[in-house]
């Protein structure tokens, strides 16, 4: 079987060009407005998060105009895949100024951060579907904040069109706050996911969970921590909450696919190979590895078409 969220290409190198070891440092600042309803505290994270990304955007531009490429592109998302795993922030300052009427802060953050050059030769150096496993998993974490972020902004603006739901609003604030510090876990989880450490990732998904037993992303990446860790069971159990949380995300039907044929249970397997074909009839990998589950079950025309069908995608 593929390895789970193959999505790049096989057979993309990559290169660094006149990159001698050394340790780069960034320094990112950025700055959020603290609601009525926000403790410091969270503020404080919020602006760091918005400054590490900072950082992590000029460090990007430097590994991209410091890379070549070999008869393939460097996609966008695997350069920001390959700086937040490796950016190191070794500092963080806050400044704090009050709005005026005192009810709120102007929360600044500046953060320092290293990127060791010798960390891109590792990342290129991992094998395609390693690289490609890493880049979706900082997509569905990147999608997952972006939508808390957006959530945030509306909420604010509901407070200020309409000061007179003051109540529910602090109340979803709150709830909104549960789910940031969850999404906080699973960056923390991403980072260790990056460097190998599975066991330590899908702690912190534990948490992200503990946080927000809604949070479909945690759910998905624990459920590919624990397949990788031969864990199939648990594998199939988080891929199954992720599914009943998300439905129209095919990659939870095919990673739960591969799964079930770890389980030798071919029939489902092809069944969730089908139903990622419905959601993405493009994705090549469902149709290659529904054509082997066909085979195991002794639909020979059937598999044969699959496969067909997975050559022409690639």
């Amino acid at each position: 079987m593929k390895k789970l969220f193959l999505s790049v290409v096989a057979g993309s190198l990559l290169m660094m060009s006149s990159l001698h070891a050394q340790v780069m440092t960034y320094t990112g600042s950025d700055e959020y407005i603290m609601s009525e309803f926000e403790t410091i505290d969270i503020a404080k994270q919020r602006a760091e998060q918005k400054a590490i990304r900072n950082a992590q955007e000029q460090a990007g531009v430097y590994v991209e105009s410091n890379t070549q490429v070999v008869n393939m592109m460097v996609t966008k998302d695997e350069i920001r895949t390959m700086t937040a795993g490796i950016l190191k922030v070794t500092d963080v300052q806050y400044q704090l100024t009050p709005l005026e009427g005192g009810k709120s802060l102007i929360v600044k953050a500046t953060v320092k951060a290293d990127i060791d050059t010798d960390d891109f030769a590792n990342y290129l150096n991992k094998p395609a579907g390693e690289r490609a496993d890493l880049v979706a998993k900082n997509l569905e974490l990147q999608k997952a904040i972006a939508e808390q972020d957006a959530q945030i902004a509306e909420l604010k603006r509901q407070l200020a069109d309409k000061p007179q739901d003051k109540v529910i609003i602090a109340e979803q604030f709150a709830a909104e706050d549960k789910i940031f510090l969850s999404n906080q876990q699973l960056s923390e989880a991403g980072k260790l996911y990056y460097q190998g450490n599975l066991s330590g990732a899908a702690n912190y998904c534990t948490r992200a969970i503990e946080l927000n037993s809604n949070n479909a992303t945690a759910y998905s990446i624990r459920g590919v921590i624990y397949y990788k860790l031969n864990d199939f069971n648990s594998a199939l159990a988080d891929f199954n909450r992720a599914i009943e949380l998300n439905p129209s995300d095919y990659k939870n039907f095919y990673n739960r696919g591969l799964a079930y044929v770890k389980l030798s249970n071919f029939r489902q397997a092809a069944q969730d190979f089908s139903e990622a074909i419905r959601i993405n009839p493009n994705d090549a990998d469902s149709w290659h590895n529904r054509g082997l589950c066909r085979q195991r079950l002794g639909d020979t025309y059937g598999a044969q078409e699959d496969l067909n069908r997975a050559r022409a995608l690639s």
